[in-house]
């Protein structure tokens, strides 16, 4: 019986996509049982450690409480308190257990206790609120008083891990292949994220944090490169919004994780164990058959489309062999230096440019704001999980808006939007606490619309020869931005106002570089830089959407462009092929 299909139609690999299923039974199944589950769990890589570093009430321990003396009292006649009425977290009154003893019976006012003893700094470290934490690191390291900022130094450490970890592991995949790098990531948390949680010294902490966090987010732009290259344009947004939508789900469970465990450590441990089973898993997923195809492994490839066509119930194409052939031939034979190529071209050099301020604007802005929730009063846990489920109806409405508004008006709107709710709730501050809440929620559900669909951005700009590297550099240099995020929060000490002024500018920048983009919607992948540099370059700055069919323009100018260069005799009987499309 013949199991092939007639020629393919189409000369190029969207085209050999559609003969053999690019929306098949193949691709929910690489969904479901791959993407699914590392969304899920990944959002405890960047996040779980706002609780394990969280720092709750604190004051100095002066030693000799009898244990028929409840704490209160004990703190009365130990620690002064400020302005507020709140007893003081890092200065006690400059006294002894002999010298309060004899003043359980005749208290004293405050007042008096500062004249006739005085006031100091901590002698003998700290006791610590227990009501929702046994133990966290900082106060286990006692990061608080004079170290209080080590807890953000921590997180930063790791957002470095995050720049060099996609310098190497993002480079790497256009280079070796996305399969094997993205195993790479995995077992660098599973192990280095296990091991950070039971080293003591303060530069084995700040190591092991930092190569566990070299994971981090080329793991999650890896999962979703194999996928998106493999599915037709209309998938696009919606396996990246659906992600999105278990991230999601992954960072509500967490507050109650945290809530759950009291102790970071085992905190640390559930959300770290996961990904030895992802590993384990790891072995199910394809490799990209457009990587395989920019790598010109055309054996390996052809068997690749052959699995998706018998997956997806279609017929494999008689002449696979012949088109993958065809298409490598009217490819530039350019050797592949990474992100550096990106700058080839001016028109790519732009869009790289733009793309990497606004991924740069969103993580900043997203991170900076959730880091900053713990200033926001009110309990912590139920703060973080309204500030995580309002991310759900963001990325339904991202989906909707990105697939019928255009992608750049609905990154630019939402930026700007996500800004102006973060500058009015810097002058909310004196009002009930559940007021800014309600702002930031408003914020981080706009901001969160614009981080989704940059994700698409960047898989439909950039081409398959440097999608990786491209998204890569993108990350980096918002992660060495990204270091500052936790600062961000940390200023609030000069104002609670602060960190919101900040953001809001962050968003107007954002709004300025999301509208100087593309409208991508709906268009082919390029293949190749020069596909890039060519692709929607008669774009009108008000366009908001239209199906566009860049294949046959592109092809037309690899034809031209090889001419152009002498190469009319390299792969002619390609290019002749080609004509037919």
């Amino acid at each position: 019986m013949d199991t092939t299909a007639p020629f393919i139609k189409g000369c190029d690999m969207n085209s050999v996509l559609e003969e053999v299923g690019d929306n098949g039974r193949y691709q929910r199944l690489l969904y479901w049982f791959y993407v699914v589950p590392i969304n899920f769990f990944i959002p405890w890589v960047p996040l779980a450690v706002i609780f394990m570093t969280s720092t709750p009430d604190h004051w100095c321990h002066v030693p000799g409480r009898p244990d028929h003396v409840p704490l209160e009292e004990w703190k009365a006649l130990t620690i002064p308190r400020e302005k507020d009425g709140a007893y003081s977290s890092c200065q006690q009154y400059n006294v002894t257990a002999g010298d309060v003893l004899p003043l359980l019976q005749e208290p004293s006012s405050p007042e008096l206790m500062i004249a006739t003893f005085g006031v100091t700094e901590c002698r003998r470290l700290w006791e610590y609120d227990r009501t929702y934490y046994d133990s966290t690191l900082s106060t286990q390291q006692h990061w608080v008083c004079e170290q209080a900022s080590m807890a953000a130094t921590w997180q930063s450490v790791g957002v470095a891990g995050n720049v060099v970890g996609t310098v190497v592991f993002n480079s790497l995949s256009d280079l070796i292949g996305r399969l094997p790098v993205l195993a790479m990531t995995v077992a660098v948390f599973a192990v280095f994220g296990l091991v950070r949680l039971y080293v003591t010294s303060l530069a084995a902490i700040m190591i092991t944090t930092f190569l566990a966090s070299t994971s981090f987010p080329s793991m999650l732009e890896l999962a979703l490169i194999i996928v998106v290259e493999q599915v037709s344009p209309g998938w696009r947004t919606r396996i990246t919004s659906t992600s999105f939508i278990f991230w999601t789900g992954g960072m509500c469970l967490l507050p109650l994780l945290a809530w759950a465990t009291r102790d970071w450590q085992l905190l640390g441990l559930i959300t770290t164990l996961p990904f030895f089973i992802i590993f384990i898993g790891h072995w199910v997923l394809p490799e990209s058959p457009r990587w395989l195809l920019s790598r010109n492994r055309l054996d390996r490839c052809s068997k690749v489309l052959e699995n998706i066509a018998a997956k997806n119930g279609r017929k494999v194409p008689e002449s696979l062999q012949e088109t993958l052939q065809a298409i490598v031939a009217t490819q530039r034979s350019e050797t592949n230096y990474g992100a550096v190529q990106l700058f080839k071209y001016r028109v790519m050099a732009i869009r790289t440019l733009l793309l990497t301020a606004c991924f740069t604007c969103y993580n900043l802005f997203y991170y900076g704001l959730t880091y900053n929730m713990a200033n926001v009063s009110g309990n912590e846990f139920l703060n973080f999980f309204l500030l995580s489920i309002v991310e759900l109806p963001s990325n339904l409405l991202g989906w909707f808006s990105a697939q019928n508004l255009g992608r750049r008006w609905t990154a630019a709107g939402a930026a700007i939007l996500a800004g102006v709710c973060a500058f009015a709730t810097a002058f909310l501050q004196d009002e009930s606490p559940w007021i800014p809440l309600m702002a930031l929620m408003v914020s981080k559900m706009f901001i969160t619309i614009s981080f989704l669909v940059v994700y698409v951005q960047c898989a439909e700009v950039y081409p398959t020869t440097h999608r990786a590297a491209g998204t890569g550099l993108t990350s980096i240099i918002s992660s060495c931005f990204g270091i500052t995020a936790p600062y961000i929060a940390y200023l609030a000490v000069f104002g609670a106002w602060v960190p919101y002024i900040i953001l809001f500018m962050i968003g107007l920048v954002g709004f300025l570089a999301a509208s100087l983009l593309p409208e991508t919607l709906n268009t082919d992948l390029p293949q190749s830089l020069f596909d890039a540099n060519t692709f929607l370059t008669s774009e009108k700055y008000w366009s908001y959407k239209g199906r566009r069919c860049c294949a046959a323009t592109t092809t037309s100018n690899r034809s031209n462009k090889s001419k152009a260069e002498g190469h009319d005799n390299v792969g002619s009987d390609a290019l002749a092929s080609l004509d037919k499309c």
